[in-house]
């Protein structure tokens, strides 16, 4: 079968053109996927170039970036492929009719596969244009790009496991767990160490991640490493510069203020109102100190879920990632 090629921008790549990578991969031994890229593209080609590593790991992924973008169905990417790729090419494979001329230019042979899109009827122009209205064409690799974060954070027992839970039903989850209570349910006894801040932000962290992919437009998340610097301040009487330094702030914060009713709990260890207070104010203050978008959440739990609600539906009205910063 030899060595194959793909063509495409991958502006995001969607799930039709995984389906075509996937089926090329059946087609050829070799696979090369050519990502072709413009200075002023909306999506910077080194995020596109990691996508398609991170989908087809077992394919070459190169990068041909020019100051203006050369269309895919120009005669010019016959001579630009031969040097990219200076191997016999076998197969050329694409949904569009263009293969056909760069095919017989490469001396090989054209498998157009789908040309109507009818297996997958996306594109990457209209998934860039509304991404929410096609997440569900988007590969779990590309959705935190465009994905918003909203991270729930208070004192204890003031509900923002329960709150991530109903936000993630209604809107779509998977939410991201607080990984503090599992690390402290199993953690030796005793006075915290510095280090375990860390190890609970290095949890933390690493399942928002991987959730992340197979969570909706909105990804909810209960608390950040930002709420473990407050507990750093409230177990340590002291901040950890360097724990700082680790918080990257989501899209929006809800805080939700200490006036809820205690809940006895093992694992819990302001129950005091005064001390509640007290740890809603340093959570106020941090968020403050970073700059954070932030919505104050109280009230009644009804008043607390419509706010919360309300929040959603705002940052539903756009996505992120066009134009931003790998």
């Amino acid at each position: 079968m030899g060595n194959g090629v793909i063509l495409g921008r991958f502006m995001p790549p969607h799930e039709g053109h995984v389906a075509l990578a996937r089926t090329a991969t059946h087609l050829v031994q070799r696979l090369t996927i050519i990502v072709a890229c413009a200075h002023d593209d909306p999506i910077p080609a080194g995020v596109r170039r990691d996508w398609m590593e991170s989908l087809f790991p077992l394919a070459r992924v190169v990068l041909h970036c020019t100051p203006k973008p050369i269309p895919t169905d120009s005669p010019d990417w016959a001579d630009i492929i031969r040097r990219l790729h200076p191997e016999p090419i076998n197969r050329v494979i694409g949904s569009e009719d263009y293969l056909v001329p760069l095919a017989k230019a490469l001396n090989a042979q054209h498998f157009i596969l789908d040309p109507m899109w009818m297996a997958f009827p996306a594109n990457s122009a209209d998934i860039r244009a509304d991404p929410f209205a096609h997440w569900y064409s988007l590969p779990s690799h590309v959705r935190p790009w465009f994905q918003k974060r909203l991270t729930l954070v208070g004192p204890e027992s003031t509900g923002k496991s329960y709150m991530a839970d109903l936000l993630a039903q209604k809107f779509g989850g998977p939410y991201v767990p607080e990984y503090g209570r599992p690390y402290e349910h199993y953690r030796t006894p005793g006075k915290y160490r510095p280090e375990e801040l860390h190890f609970i932000v290095d949890g933390h962290v690493a399942h928002r991640k991987t959730l992340a992919m197979n969570a909706g437009p909105v990804l909810f998340e209960d608390t950040d490493p930002l709420l473990t610097a407050v507990w750093a301040e409230m177990l340590l009487g002291h901040s950890l510069p360097d724990l700082e330094a680790r918080i990257e702030l989501p899209e929006h914060y809800l805080l939700l203020d200490a006036n809820t009713p205690w809940a006895e709990d093992p694992l819990r260890y302001y129950a005091k109102q005064e001390l509640r207070e007290t740890f809603f104010a340093k959570i106020k203050a941090k968020l403050e100190q970073h700059g954070a978008s932030y919505t104050l959440i109280k009230g009644s739990f009804s008043e607390r879920e419509a706010q919360a609600f309300a929040v959603v539906k705002d940052m539903l009205k756009s996505p992120k990632g066009l134009g931003n910063a790998p």
